[in-house]
């Protein structure tokens, strides 16, 4: 899976998760996921469950408050993936 399809996924959780105030259209790897996209404690939680059922990676060695930025979590994916 490259980089590319793993946000297209991303985006599709992004989509549960985030305030309806966000657009989600233009996301990109520079987007802050707090700031930028509006995904509170609860979505980070809902967020990192989600990712873990749809890339079946595990997440549980890492706090998903590390994640500043979507960049950051397609590498983390990306890794969990190799």
């Amino acid at each position: 899976m490259n980089r590319d399809e793993i946000i297209n996924k991303l985006k599709e959780i992004f989509q549960m998760v985030v305030d309806n105030d966000a657009s989600l259209d233009n996301i990109d790897e520079s987007a802050n996921i707090t700031t930028d996209l509006c995904v509170n404690s609860i979505g980070l939680i809902y967020m990192a469950v989600a990712i873990e059922k749809t890339f079946n990676i595990d997440m549980s060695n890492v706090s998903i408050n590390t994640f500043g930025t979507v960049k950051d979590v397609v590498d983390y994916i990306e890794n969990g993936l190799k």
